[in-house]
């Protein structure tokens, strides 16, 4: 008798195949440590729930000052806002002559992370509605989202948006289910269109920390990634932490955050295991489609449900001539041996995006378009996806994001840093030039360039002048702008002003050890070598990858010796001071006896 799929797939989980010896041998090894989670799939993982945990409670921390941040510099340097206000321009021009504009024009940002995309591409804005005598900025109401009530609470403290006061507003949205609060939302209140505010949404590295799925299929077999949570090898819990491993258990079973908070606390005891267990593909998001689409493309396959739910969702939110913009990192094509690991920044657990699949889903007449540039440049994956194709629109779109536009930019910082590096610092200069007539909003560009004019060309006024531009640009979200401004002051001889520079650093990340290495030379130069001592001390211990150890060293050792010859210079004295007055005591015991 012949079984169908179905009842293929319920045996296959039912009775899994008998493993050998060997594989017995290596997973009783495994099994060895003590489990605090057993192996579930891997967005209903430990690993998984205690990195969403991190980003609510760590804020903007957790991009700027921890030892292995997340990254945001990609989509926060000034480009991608500057492409993304040209492109919602455009629509909105197109929109105008058709159908035209509703009194207030509602933008939403949902992951905002740092602040500083909403931040430039409110001033790319504005000032393209300025240059073309359009009043859209003042009609516009940008919602800038998060789930974290911590990430907006520092876009607030350190007065991110401050510059474009009343053109924006915060709210706490969950990507998953963003029409569960949005459209009842006062601000809609007296919207014309209620269901659908938005005529553009704005998603930087979001849909890549929503859930996710890794799929293995074997012939009419489906298998799905799991994840099982142990205390890590050679570990002894008590050495660490009161909690044991029972209680330990019962906080990874709770939902409370409370528990969640102090198991990351812990969470660097922990290691996890990997594998593939049988599962019922009708119980997975979107498995019927999955099962249609994959097993004739790939072996395995990465299944970005979250993606897909949130981008449905989100749609649904959009005008019909509006748009949503996609940045994101991930797979672009599709092979047979396709092969998935996901990624930890920091604390936090990650998985790219299965582009190929978000297109086939969402590039139906139903759905709606998914547009790609013609060619793409970096690490960083755009797309567009819309209701309604609107052919200056997707025209905008494709000479912004393309390879072409990207090279543009950095073809002559490239050749600014190769004149540099061979010396050739005039001509250097002449291509910095060149790109910040390209990028006048790049505060990592002004940085470099202030670093060029303080060390290459040695003008150190012109490189503090550089850097504090750049600090105008981002005064609270990079600890190196800071670095580079003491760095420029240190050389022009203004010591204090420098370790000023450093110590607001230190606000901006209180773990940066550079900040600490070149604090370490203002108390040096100021022969405070007690303090210097100290700075260097802290540093190392923060130094968790090695970068500056050797420097460090170094430092040690020259303020070691500076401290030495300094004790020997005291004790000389003190020598010196005793000699002295014992030789006028003898004398004066001389007189008395000739006397």
């Amino acid at each position: 008798m012949t079984l169908t799929r179905a009842e293929a797939e319920k045996n296959a989980v039912k009775f899994p195949p008998t493993k050998t010896v060997p594989q017995q041998i290596l997973t009783k090894a495994q099994d060895s440590r003590p489990v605090v989670q057993d192996f579930v799939p891997l967005a209903e993982s430990l690993e998984w729930d205690l990195g969403q945990q991190y980003l609510r409670d760590r804020g903007n921390k957790a991009f700027i000052s921890d030892a292995s941040p997340v990254p945001f510099v990609i989509n926060n340097d000034g480009n991608l806002s500057r492409n993304a206000a040209e492109v919602f321009f455009t629509s909105l021009v197109e929109a105008e002559k058709t159908e035209g504009l509703e009194p207030d024009i509602y933008v939403l940002e949902l992951g905002i992370g740092v602040g500083l995309f909403a931040r430039f591409f409110l001033d790319y804005f504005e000032e393209l509605c300025e240059k073309n005598k359009k009043d859209y900025y003042d009609r516009l109401v940008y919602i800038a989202a998060d789930r974290s009530e911590r990430m907006l609470a520092d876009v607030i403290r350190h007065g991110v948006l401050s510059n474009h006061p009343g053109r924006y507003r915060l709210r706490v949205v969950d990507a998953m289910c963003p029409e569960k609060d949005l459209p009842k939302d006062v601000a809609f209140l007296s919207h014309p269109r209620k269901e659908r505010p938005f005529r553009a949404v704005f998603l930087n590295y979001l849909l890549d920390c929503l859930p996710a799925s890794v799929l293995q299929f074997d012939g009419e077999r489906a298998k799905e990634l799991h994840v099982r949570t142990c205390v890590a090898r050679n570990v002894e819990l008590e050495e660490f932490t009161d909690m044991s491993i029972e209680q330990i258990r019962d906080r990874a079973q709770s939902n409370d955050p409370g528990a969640k908070q102090e198991l990351l606390e812990v969470y660097g005891l922990f290691a996890s295991e990997y594998d593939y267990r049988p599962i019922d593909i009708k119980k997975i998001p979107y498995g019927d489609f999955v099962v249609e689409y994959a097993r004739r493309m790939t072996r395995r396959f990465l299944l970005s449900y979250g993606a897909i739910q949130s981008l449905e969702r989100l749609l649904e939110l959009t005008a019909e001539d509006g748009f949503i913009l996609v940045n994101d990192y991930g797979q672009t094509t599709t092979t047979r041996e396709d092969d998935f690991e996901h990624q930890r920044f920091s604390l936090a657990t990650f998985v790219g995006i299965n582009f190929p699949l978000l297109k086939a889903y969402f590039d139906q007449p139903q759905k709606g378009h998914w547009i790609e540039p013609h060619s793409e440049a970096g690490g960083i994956h755009t797309r567009l996806l819309c209701r309604r194709r609107s052919n200056d629109l997707v025209v905008k779109f494709w000479e912004r994001f393309s390879a072409s536009a990207i090279e543009k930019l950095q073809a002559p910082i490239q050749k600014a840093r190769a004149c540099a590096r061979a010396g050739r610092f005039e001509l250097a200069a002449t291509f910095y030039n060149e790109a910040l007539e390209l990028q006048p909003r790049n505060w990592l560009l002004l940085n470099e360039i202030s670093m060029f004019l303080s060390f290459s060309l040695r003008d150190g006024k012109a490189g503090i002048d550089m850097a504090k531009s750049a600090l105008a640009l981002n005064p609270t979200c990079s600890a190196e702008l800071w670095n580079t401004l003491g760095d420029g002051l240190f050389e022009f001889g203004r010591i204090e002003e420098a370790r000023s520079a450093y110590l607001k650093a230190l606000r901006v990340n209180e773990s940066d050890v550079r900040a600490r290495y070149n604090l370490a030379f203002c108390h040096e130069r100021a022969r405070n070598y007690l303090a210097a001592l100290e700075m260097i001390a802290e540093a190392l211990a923060l130094d968790k990858v090695g970068e500056y150890r050797e420097r460090l060293m170094q430092k040690l050792k020259e303020v070691m010796e500076l401290m030495g010859r300094r004790y020997q210079q005291e004790y000389l004295l003190l020598i010196n001071l005793v000699s002295k007055y014992a030789k006028k005591d003898e004398s004066e015991q001389g007189k008395a006896t000739a006397s």
